[in-house]
Protein backbone atom coordinates (compact mmCIF):
# COMPACT_ATOMS: atom_id res chain seq x y z
CA UNK A 1 0.00 0.00 0.00
CA UNK A 2 1.40 3.39 -1.02
CA UNK A 3 1.64 6.31 1.39
CA UNK A 4 -1.13 8.81 0.55
CA UNK A 5 1.29 11.75 0.55
CA UNK A 6 4.92 12.05 -0.47
CA UNK A 7 7.39 14.93 -0.62
CA UNK A 8 7.20 15.21 -4.42
CA UNK A 9 3.39 15.44 -4.26
CA UNK A 10 3.65 18.72 -2.35
CA UNK A 11 6.14 20.23 -4.80
CA UNK A 12 4.18 19.14 -7.87
CA UNK A 13 0.84 20.25 -6.40
CA UNK A 14 2.11 23.72 -5.50
CA UNK A 15 3.71 24.11 -8.92
CA UNK A 16 0.40 23.29 -10.64
CA UNK A 17 -1.56 25.57 -8.29
CA UNK A 18 0.79 28.47 -9.00
CA UNK A 19 1.06 27.91 -12.76
CA UNK A 20 -2.63 27.08 -13.32
CA UNK A 21 -1.55 24.49 -15.86
CA UNK A 22 -0.05 21.00 -15.83
CA UNK A 23 2.17 21.79 -18.80
CA UNK A 24 3.56 25.04 -17.36
CA UNK A 25 4.13 23.32 -14.02
CA UNK A 26 6.01 20.52 -15.78
CA UNK A 27 8.26 23.10 -17.51
CA UNK A 28 9.09 24.72 -14.17
CA UNK A 29 9.78 21.37 -12.54
CA UNK A 30 11.84 20.07 -15.46
CA UNK A 31 9.77 16.90 -15.94
CA UNK A 32 7.19 15.71 -18.46
CA UNK A 33 3.60 16.90 -18.42
CA UNK A 34 2.13 13.35 -18.32
CA UNK A 35 4.23 12.64 -15.23
CA UNK A 36 2.83 15.69 -13.42
CA UNK A 37 -0.73 14.81 -14.43
CA UNK A 38 -0.32 11.22 -13.22
CA UNK A 39 1.17 12.31 -9.89
CA UNK A 40 -1.78 14.65 -9.30
CA UNK A 41 -4.28 11.91 -10.18
CA UNK A 42 -2.52 9.61 -7.73
CA UNK A 43 -2.60 12.31 -5.06
CA UNK A 44 -6.33 12.88 -5.48
CA UNK A 45 -7.01 9.14 -5.47
CA UNK A 46 -4.94 8.55 -2.35
CA UNK A 47 -6.53 11.46 -0.50
CA UNK A 48 -9.98 10.66 -1.92
CA UNK A 49 -10.50 14.36 -2.52
CA UNK A 50 -10.84 16.43 -5.72
CA UNK A 51 -8.16 19.11 -5.65
CA UNK A 52 -8.46 20.55 -9.17
CA UNK A 53 -11.20 21.77 -11.48
CA UNK A 54 -10.94 22.85 -15.12
CA UNK A 55 -12.09 26.25 -16.39
CA UNK A 56 -11.41 26.21 -20.10
CA UNK A 57 -7.67 25.68 -20.49
CA UNK A 58 -6.92 26.82 -16.95
CA UNK A 59 -6.61 24.55 -13.90
CA UNK A 60 -8.16 25.99 -10.73
CA UNK A 61 -8.27 24.67 -7.18
CA UNK A 62 -11.43 23.33 -5.62
CA UNK A 63 -12.39 24.58 -2.13
CA UNK A 64 -10.63 21.53 -0.67
CA UNK A 65 -7.70 22.19 -2.98
CA UNK A 66 -7.36 25.68 -1.49
CA UNK A 67 -7.25 24.18 2.00
CA UNK A 68 -4.64 21.65 0.87
CA UNK A 69 -2.58 24.46 -0.72
CA UNK A 70 -2.50 26.45 2.53
CA UNK A 71 -1.18 23.51 4.53
CA UNK A 72 1.09 22.20 1.78
CA UNK A 73 3.04 25.47 1.75
CA UNK A 74 3.61 25.32 5.49
CA UNK A 75 4.58 21.62 5.48
CA UNK A 76 6.97 22.00 2.56
CA UNK A 77 8.69 25.02 4.09
CA UNK A 78 9.08 23.27 7.45
CA UNK A 79 10.40 20.12 5.80
CA UNK A 80 12.93 22.04 3.71
CA UNK A 81 14.14 23.95 6.77
CA UNK A 82 14.43 20.70 8.72
CA UNK A 83 16.52 19.05 6.01
CA UNK A 84 18.81 22.07 5.79
CA UNK A 85 19.34 22.13 9.54
CA UNK A 86 19.91 18.36 9.62
CA UNK A 87 22.75 18.66 7.10
CA UNK A 88 24.41 21.67 8.73
CA UNK A 89 27.59 21.67 10.75
CA UNK A 90 27.14 21.45 14.53
CA UNK A 91 26.71 24.94 15.95
CA UNK A 92 26.01 26.54 12.56
CA UNK A 93 22.46 27.48 11.67
CA UNK A 94 21.18 26.68 8.20
CA UNK A 95 17.86 27.20 6.56
CA UNK A 96 15.88 29.94 4.88
CA UNK A 97 14.24 33.13 6.09
CA UNK A 98 11.48 34.79 4.07
CA UNK A 99 10.93 38.32 5.39
CA UNK A 100 8.25 40.81 4.41
CA UNK A 101 8.79 44.49 5.21
CA UNK A 102 6.59 47.53 4.64
CA UNK A 103 8.16 50.09 2.27
CA UNK A 104 8.65 52.88 4.80
CA UNK A 105 10.77 50.64 7.05
CA UNK A 106 12.90 49.00 4.36
CA UNK A 107 15.60 51.66 4.00
CA UNK A 108 15.71 52.67 7.70
CA UNK A 109 16.02 49.15 9.13
CA UNK A 110 16.69 46.32 6.70
CA UNK A 111 20.24 47.06 5.44
CA UNK A 112 21.60 47.32 8.99
CA UNK A 113 19.68 44.26 10.20
CA UNK A 114 20.74 42.13 7.24
CA UNK A 115 24.38 43.13 7.69
CA UNK A 116 24.33 41.88 11.27
CA UNK A 117 22.22 38.80 10.55
CA UNK A 118 24.19 37.45 7.59
CA UNK A 119 27.47 38.06 9.40
CA UNK A 120 26.30 35.93 12.34
CA UNK A 121 24.48 33.29 10.25
CA UNK A 122 26.10 32.88 6.81
CA UNK A 123 24.40 29.51 6.37
CA UNK A 124 20.90 31.02 6.29
CA UNK A 125 19.58 32.19 2.93
CA UNK A 126 17.40 35.30 3.12
CA UNK A 127 14.56 36.43 0.85
CA UNK A 128 13.26 39.96 1.44
CA UNK A 129 10.06 41.35 -0.07
CA UNK A 130 9.00 44.98 0.22
CA UNK A 131 5.22 44.74 0.29
CA UNK A 132 2.23 46.29 2.03
CA UNK A 133 1.06 45.41 5.53
CA UNK A 134 -2.03 43.70 4.12
CA UNK A 135 0.08 41.56 1.77
CA UNK A 136 2.45 40.61 4.61
CA UNK A 137 -0.46 39.47 6.77
CA UNK A 138 -1.93 37.41 3.93
CA UNK A 139 1.46 35.82 3.09
CA UNK A 140 2.01 34.88 6.74
CA UNK A 141 -1.43 33.32 7.05
CA UNK A 142 -0.90 31.32 3.86
CA UNK A 143 2.54 30.09 4.93
CA UNK A 144 4.36 31.87 2.08
CA UNK A 145 6.37 34.03 4.47
CA UNK A 146 8.10 33.42 7.81
CA UNK A 147 8.06 36.81 9.49
CA UNK A 148 6.98 40.39 8.82
CA UNK A 149 8.38 43.75 9.87
CA UNK A 150 5.84 46.53 9.83
CA UNK A 151 3.18 48.51 11.65
CA UNK A 152 1.04 46.61 14.14
CA UNK A 153 -2.55 46.91 12.98
CA UNK A 154 -3.69 43.83 14.93
CA UNK A 155 -6.26 43.18 12.20
CA UNK A 156 -5.85 39.40 12.06
CA UNK A 157 -6.73 37.01 14.91
CA UNK A 158 -4.44 34.44 13.26
CA UNK A 159 -1.27 36.48 13.69
CA UNK A 160 1.02 37.29 16.58
CA UNK A 161 1.99 40.97 16.84
CA UNK A 162 5.07 41.91 18.90
CA UNK A 163 5.84 45.59 19.50
CA UNK A 164 9.50 46.56 19.07
CA UNK A 165 9.18 50.33 19.49
CA UNK A 166 6.84 53.26 18.97
CA UNK A 167 7.04 56.18 16.56
CA UNK A 168 5.06 59.33 15.81
CA UNK A 169 3.59 60.79 12.66
CA UNK A 170 5.33 64.03 11.74
CA UNK A 171 5.16 66.53 8.91
CA UNK A 172 7.98 65.81 6.45
CA UNK A 173 9.21 68.83 4.46
CA UNK A 174 12.29 69.86 2.50
CA UNK A 175 14.82 72.15 4.17
CA UNK A 176 13.60 74.95 1.86
CA UNK A 177 9.95 74.64 2.84
CA UNK A 178 8.48 77.74 4.58
CA UNK A 179 7.76 75.65 7.68
CA UNK A 180 11.18 73.97 7.82
CA UNK A 181 12.26 75.96 10.91
CA UNK A 182 9.10 75.33 12.90
CA UNK A 183 9.80 73.37 16.09
CA UNK A 184 6.22 72.20 16.55
CA UNK A 185 3.12 72.42 14.41
CA UNK A 186 -0.51 72.17 15.57
CA UNK A 187 -2.24 69.55 13.44
CA UNK A 188 -5.06 71.98 12.66
CA UNK A 189 -2.66 74.11 10.60
CA UNK A 190 -2.47 71.37 7.97
CA UNK A 191 -5.97 72.24 6.75
CA UNK A 192 -5.82 72.99 3.01
CA UNK A 193 -2.02 72.82 2.97
CA UNK A 194 -0.26 71.26 -0.02
CA UNK A 195 0.58 67.60 0.67
CA UNK A 196 1.71 64.53 -1.20
CA UNK A 197 -0.10 61.31 -0.29
CA UNK A 198 0.47 57.62 -0.73
CA UNK A 199 -2.25 55.70 -2.53
CA UNK A 200 -5.03 54.21 -0.43
CA UNK A 201 -3.58 50.72 -0.92
CA UNK A 202 -1.11 51.63 1.85
CA UNK A 203 -2.19 50.98 5.44
CA UNK A 204 -0.22 54.08 6.39
CA UNK A 205 -2.41 56.21 4.09
CA UNK A 206 -5.55 54.84 5.71
CA UNK A 207 -4.08 55.63 9.14
CA UNK A 208 -3.36 59.20 8.01
CA UNK A 209 -6.91 59.61 6.67
CA UNK A 210 -8.30 58.51 10.05
CA UNK A 211 -6.08 60.99 11.89
CA UNK A 212 -7.16 63.85 9.59
CA UNK A 213 -10.81 62.91 10.09
CA UNK A 214 -10.43 62.97 13.89
CA UNK A 215 -8.86 66.43 13.69
CA UNK A 216 -11.42 67.64 11.10
CA UNK A 217 -8.56 68.62 8.82
CA UNK A 218 -8.53 68.33 5.04
CA UNK A 219 -5.08 68.81 3.50
CA UNK A 220 -4.96 69.68 -0.19
CA UNK A 221 -3.60 66.59 -1.93
CA UNK A 222 -1.72 67.67 -5.04
CA UNK A 223 -0.48 64.20 -5.99
CA UNK A 224 -0.85 60.56 -4.96
CA UNK A 225 2.33 58.49 -5.34
CA UNK A 226 2.60 54.75 -4.69
CA UNK A 227 6.35 54.70 -3.93
CA UNK A 228 7.88 56.05 -0.69
CA UNK A 229 11.20 57.06 -2.24
CA UNK A 230 9.59 58.90 -5.16
CA UNK A 231 7.20 60.70 -2.83
CA UNK A 232 9.99 61.92 -0.56
CA UNK A 233 12.14 63.05 -3.49
CA UNK A 234 9.16 64.99 -4.88
CA UNK A 235 8.59 67.12 -1.78
CA UNK A 236 11.14 69.81 -2.66
CA UNK A 237 10.27 70.17 -6.40
CA UNK A 238 6.53 70.30 -5.65
CA UNK A 239 6.96 72.55 -2.58
CA UNK A 240 4.72 70.23 -0.62
CA UNK A 241 4.70 68.32 2.68
CA UNK A 242 3.89 64.74 3.66
CA UNK A 243 2.56 63.03 6.77
CA UNK A 244 4.78 60.09 7.68
CA UNK A 245 6.38 58.43 10.70
CA UNK A 246 9.67 60.08 11.69
CA UNK A 247 11.55 56.84 10.99
CA UNK A 248 10.93 57.40 7.27
CA UNK A 249 13.89 59.80 7.20
CA UNK A 250 16.40 57.38 8.71
CA UNK A 251 18.92 56.34 6.06
CA UNK A 252 17.66 59.11 3.76
CA UNK A 253 19.71 61.99 5.14
CA UNK A 254 20.90 62.89 1.64
CA UNK A 255 17.39 63.99 0.67
CA UNK A 256 17.71 67.04 2.97
CA UNK A 257 14.32 66.66 4.57
CA UNK A 258 13.08 67.53 8.06
CA UNK A 259 10.47 65.96 10.31
CA UNK A 260 8.44 68.61 12.15
CA UNK A 261 6.71 67.26 15.30
CA UNK A 262 2.94 67.66 15.31
CA UNK A 263 0.70 68.59 18.23
CA UNK A 264 -2.46 66.53 18.13
CA UNK A 265 -4.09 63.32 19.28
CA UNK A 266 -3.54 59.70 18.26
CA UNK A 267 -0.36 60.42 16.31
CA UNK A 268 1.55 57.41 17.62
CA UNK A 269 2.02 54.04 15.95
CA UNK A 270 3.71 50.76 16.83
CA UNK A 271 6.50 49.12 14.85
CA UNK A 272 7.00 45.43 15.33
CA UNK A 273 7.17 41.82 14.24
CA UNK A 274 4.35 39.79 12.73
CA UNK A 275 4.24 36.00 12.81
CA UNK A 276 1.64 33.28 12.44
CA UNK A 277 0.13 32.42 15.81
CA UNK A 278 0.83 28.94 17.10
CA UNK A 279 3.45 28.16 14.45
CA UNK A 280 6.71 26.63 15.62
CA UNK A 281 9.46 29.03 14.64
CA UNK A 282 12.39 27.44 12.84
CA UNK A 283 15.93 28.27 13.93
CA UNK A 284 16.31 30.98 11.24
CA UNK A 285 13.18 32.80 12.41
CA UNK A 286 14.21 32.46 16.06
CA UNK A 287 17.67 33.90 15.32
CA UNK A 288 16.23 36.81 13.31
CA UNK A 289 13.59 37.56 15.94
CA UNK A 290 16.21 37.67 18.67
CA UNK A 291 18.37 40.06 16.65
CA UNK A 292 15.50 42.39 15.77
CA UNK A 293 14.28 42.63 19.36
CA UNK A 294 17.78 43.56 20.47
CA UNK A 295 18.70 45.99 17.68
CA UNK A 296 15.60 47.84 16.45
CA UNK A 297 14.73 49.68 19.70
CA UNK A 298 18.31 50.97 19.80
CA UNK A 299 18.18 52.09 16.16
CA UNK A 300 14.99 54.05 16.73
CA UNK A 301 16.44 55.86 19.76
CA UNK A 302 19.65 56.93 17.98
Amino acid sequence: MHDPLEFRHLRYFLAVAEAGSFSRAADRLGISQPSVSQQMRDLEANLRVALFQRRGKRILLTPRGLIFQEHARVILRQLENFLQELNSEPGQLRGALHLGVVPVLNVPLVPHLMGLFTADHPGISVIIEEISSTEIETALEEGRMDVGLGFLTRHSPNLRYECLCKDQFALIVSEKHPWARRRMLPFAELHQQRVLQLSDTFVMRRMIDEICLKHQVRPRTIAEINAIETLLRSLAPLRAAALMPKIALRGREGLKLKAIPLRGKDLGLEIGLLRLSGSAANSAVAAFTSLVKRVVPKLIKE
